[in-house]
């Protein structure tokens, strides 16, 4: 920096955001958070299936009718709308009521582009 005169480094050497990397940088982000917020929904109701389907098979039903009933009216409580108690599928396995479910979502970003969202889980032991 000795030779140059008020201390301005060559473009060269400068570091730092340009305006245009910080749209790029800003466009990205805006455009993450809106796709985090659409799918948000979908998420949440993954969660409340996975939390019904638990607390229901906890609780003891002794009949694939009564736990079809059953999530029938928590998933009018939680709002649930993609699933319904004709869609699980119920069996025993060892003496033990197990709930298998699985379905997709169809999450709409643009007029034009969906996200398809594909759930799928299990109340029997040892699986994901």
């Amino acid at each position: 920096m000795a030779g140059l005169k008020g201390g301005v480094q060559p473009s060269s050497q400068q570091h730092g955001f340009s305006t245009i990397s910080a749209a790029f940088w800003i466009a990205i982000l805006v455009g993450c958070g809106y796709v985090f917020f659409k799918v948000l929904p979908a998420v949440n109701e993954h969660f409340s299936v996975r939390k019904a389907i638990r607390s229901i098979v906890a609780s003891g039903p002794s009949t694939p009718l009564e736990v079809q009933n059953t999530f029938d009216r928590q998933k009018s409580i939680d709002g649930i709308v993609s699933l319904s108690g004709r869609d699980l599928e119920i069996s025993r396995e060892d003496g033990v009521l197990v709930v298998t479910y699985a379905y997709d979502r169809k999450v709409p970003l643009t007029t034009d582009i969906a996200l398809l969202i594909r759930y799928a889980g299990t109340t029997r032991k040892g699986a994901l």
